[in-house]
């Protein structure tokens, strides 16, 4: 029977570097997908480049998957401390370059520079929770990641109100610089050094390409109005993405761990649910502040609201379900997809005719259920990996979940075109939208749900694997 530990933990000695260093990490990042939607129009306003509205956030996207793709590959070759750095250097760099930005074009590889910076220090987050924190505390220190997530959810859009109000667009971007620059002091003299390994074969160009490419063909899909072609950017992707999973599994220098696909393995069977976690989600609330504006009469800012009470509901029952230990842990990885169901079908009832109180808790139990078993299955994920494969493992859970947010997004999109809300955006459209979009969105949490169980049997069998090796190595 595992012991209980106390949050105090992350912070005794120099864990309190650590657990500084990765949550507000993540944290910027965060802010910085949160904050962007509130001052793109004032950015637009003054550069110019409105034909480009998208790309700011899509470029973005593509550059932090393959920033956080990139981050066990960095780790390696450098070490914690060196690759925090580097992932530092690069986000800052694109934060400033948006700061000062004369022209669309250069705001937009900024933007670039910012995201890929952003998803290796993710990653590297990551990498710190299994390499500098015992088992027993990565529940808690994954909690509180969660929880960065939920205050970004809050701050962001009214932090970048504030600027975008006051004028001054570019601090948004300024913010970056004051809170970087003593987070990398501090990780130079933390963090502890190592040695960099010998990582065999080449940059792995092809598969990087592949995966950049592929997410591009899915945030591309967006942007074209022709079904025929919606369908084959995101088949195409699919299959870009899958091939880069394929090559990877048969390279010396893999950026994902051994069989991470693998539904006979505890790490591959996490994959598959971090993915459609990523899926659900964006499902949930790609739509979600439209239709409550369109067919309820909300404001954007409200309806921005709304949509974040899955995210608070996240964070809140991660902190709560951080000190559950054995059955009770179990107990949540069976429950939490079971109460992603439940929100989606809710969802799915009551989109189109409401009450409004019914979405906003409907939403707030799709986050729920995550938060209850996210952090959980990220530890067993972590803790099954092979022998030195943690690292991979763990930088491996951000990307996989982005990859599934990128394609839930993009089905949702699909789905929502072809139901008529490509032709105008009114109260029949809208209608018809959601309540395809949000019916056949509960298929994504109910294939969760029968993986949760088939983890739980995984892990089970790990563990008495883990016992069976501890009696023989007494004897």
């Amino acid at each position: 029977m595992q012991s209980a530990a106390s949050w105090s933990a992350l912070f005794h000695g120099r864990r309190l570097a650590y657990t500084v260093l990765l949550t507000l990490s993540i944290g910027i990042h965060a802010l910085g997908m949160h904050m962007l939607g509130t001052v793109l129009p004032s950015i637009v306003t003054d550069l110019g480049g409105a034909a480009f509205y998208a790309w700011a956030t899509l470029l973005y996207t593509i550059a932090s998957i393959i920033g956080t793709v990139c981050g066990g590959l960095v780790t390696a070759r450098l070490d914690l401390r060196r690759g925090y750095l580097v992932g530092a250097l690069v986000l800052l760099g694109g934060s400033v370059g948006c700061a000062i930005a004369p022209h669309i074009a250069v705001l937009l590889l900024a933007r670039t520079l910012q995201g890929l910076g952003s998803g290796l220090l993710v990653a590297i987050a990551y990498s710190m929770v299994s390499e500098l924190y015992v088992d027993v505390l990565r529940p808690r220190v994954l909690s509180a990641i969660s929880g960065m997530w939920g205050v970004a959810a809050l701050l962001g859009p009214m932090v970048g109100g504030m600027f975008a109000a006051s004028g001054w667009w570019r601090g948004s971007f300024w913010i970056t610089a004051p809170v970087l620059l003593p987070l990398s002091i501090l990780a130079w003299y933390t963090l502890p050094p190592g040695e960099s390994q010998r990582v065999p074969g080449p940059v792995p160009l092809l598969r990087l390409a592949l995966l950049g490419i592929g997410v591009l063909g899915v945030a591309a899909s967006g942007q074209v109005m022709s079904l025929g072609l919606r369908v084959v950017l995101i088949g195409s992707a699919a299959i870009l993405v899958g091939w880069a999973f394929y090559l990877d599994a048969r390279a010396a220098n893999r950026l994902f761990p051994s069989q991470p696909l693998s539904l006979n393995t505890s790490v591959g069977t996490a994959s598959w649910i971090f993915l459609l976690f990523g899926i659900t989600t964006s499902q949930a609330t790609v739509f979600l502040p439209l239709t409550v504006h369109v067919l309820y009469g909300v404001s954007l800012l409200a309806a921005g609201y709304i949509t974040a009470l899955l995210s608070i509901a996240w964070t809140i029952t991660a902190l709560y379900s951080a000190s559950l230990l054995d059955r009770w842990v179990r107990l949540a990885v069976v429950l939490g997809p079971l109460v992603m169901v439940s929100g989606g079908v809710g969802l799915a009832v009551s989109i189109a005719h409401g009450p409004l109180p019914l979405l906003g808790l409907c939403a707030a139990l799709i986050g729920a259920g995550i938060g209850v078993c996210f952090a959980h299955i990220s530890s067993w994920s972590i803790m099954a990996a092979r022998p030195g494969e943690s690292i991979l493992t763990a930088s491996s859970i951000p990307t996989i979940q982005s990859l599934g947010i990128a394609f839930g997004a993009a089905i949702a999109g699909l789905v929502a075109n072809t139901a008529g809300l490509a032709t105008e955006i009114s109260l029949a459209t809208v209608t018809a939208a959601a309540t395809w979009v949000y019916q056949l969105g509960i298929i994504a949490p109910a294939v969760l749900a029968g993986l949760a169980w088939r983890l739980v049997r995984l892990h089970q069998r790990m563990q008495r694997g883990i016992r069976l090796q501890n009696i023989r190595a007494e004897y």
